[in-house]
């Protein structure tokens, strides 16, 4: 058996999508969803509601006067930055799995995932593009492949996180090495297995080869530069850059953004990180 024969066969034993995810992604599939429809996602759950209050009133969001209920933070924070809040919740909740590897360290994979989020956010804004939301949760959830290979195999994970971190191989080279295949083609098994939106499934398959999608190019070009971007802030897991600053210098101006930018985003990546405490502790 070889070891996609053993992702494919162990991912049907794996945990579903958290029902409360399931829900919000079902949000994200309908274009007619609105606010009542997250607030009954959210208000049943007293545990959920406690967590999204919490998030709601943390320095990240900035808000001066205290919420004190799901209703009035979607008012003032509003539906879509809402339903970005709950996924993330919800997601977090998968990093705490138990995986098999020794040395792999799970809770640096998440602040990797919500640094990469923050820097797609900010691209996007920066680019004027209006999906600011979806961006953050494409960059939250872009490298959910590695957080399965984890859970799925266990001598080959070890080989390739010990090529990471004693060869200085980055991470998807060191996946193909060991499996002849990466985490970016089991990211997009998750991502159908669990009914995510196209735009999801394109960005969690090429985020780090943009140029092989056409159909969302925009959102995969805007998660493959944050997740270089993230690499540079030292936060969280460092998987290594596996590609040339020329082609990063292209997807630049694909965004119609200028390379020379890049100091001013990181610096508000690492602006908004400052507040980011309450999101990074959530695995």
């Amino acid at each position: 058996m070889t070891p996609l024969d053993l992702v494919e066969r162990r991912m049907q034993e794996l945990p579903t999508l958290p029902l409360v995810a399931q829900r919000v992604v079902s949000l994200l599939n309908n274009p007619s969803s609105s606010a009542a429809d997250l607030e009954q996602v959210i208000k049943h759950d007293q545990a959920l509601t406690a967590r999204v209050l919490r998030l709601v009133n943390s320095a990240y969001y900035g808000y001066p006067r205290h919420i004190t209920t799901v209703g009035q933070g979607i008012v003032i924070l509003g539906y879509r930055t809402l339903k970005e809040l709950v996924l993330s919740i919800s997601i977090a909740d998968l990093f705490r799995m138990k995986g098999k590897a020794k040395v792999f360290d799970r809770a640096a994979l998440w602040q990797h995932a919500v640094v990469t989020a923050i820097g797609a956010k900010i691209l996007a804004r920066c680019a004027g593009l209006p999906f600011e939301e979806d961006a953050f949760i494409a960059g939250l959830l872009h490298d959910i492949g590695v957080l399965f290979l984890d859970l799925c195999l266990n001598a080959e994970f070890d080989e390739i996180i010990a090529s990471t971190t004693t060869d200085g191989i980055p991470l998807i080279r060191a996946e193909e090495k060991v499996l002849g295949f990466n985490h970016t083609l089991v990211g997009k098994m998750v991502a159908e297995k669990w009914n995510f939106p196209p735009f999801l499934v394109d960005v969690l398959r090429y985020h780090h080869r943009p140029v092989q999608t056409r159909n969302h190019w925009v959102a995969t070009a805007l998660v493959f530069l944050a997740d270089n971007l993230a690499q540079e802030t030292g936060v969280g897991f460092l998987e290594g850059y596996d590609t040339t600053p020329d082609f990063a210098t292209t997807v630049w101006t694909w965004l119609e953004l200028k390379p020379e930018q890049k100091p001013d985003v990181l610096q508000q990546i690492k602006q908004e990180l400052l507040t980011a405490g309450d999101f990074l502790a959530l695995c």
